[in-house]
Order: C-alpha cells, then sequence, then structure tokens
C-alpha cells in the first residue's frame, strides 16, 4: 500500500492518480 501510494505521488504530488492519466491521453 504504502509502495503504491508513493509511486502515485512521484509523478505528481498534487493530484495523486489522476495525473498519470491525464498526461497519457
Amino acid at each position: 500500500m504504502l509502495l503504491s501510494f508513493v509511486q502515485d505521488v512521484t509523478p505528481m504530488p498534487h493530484n495523486g492518480c489522476r495525473p498519470p492519466k491525464k498526461r497519457r491521453v
């Protein structure tokens, strides 16, 4: 759980899990 949360915050810490998908589209 901690690893997933840290990896999601690595790309963009101001949104969490949404930035990675919006950046790829």
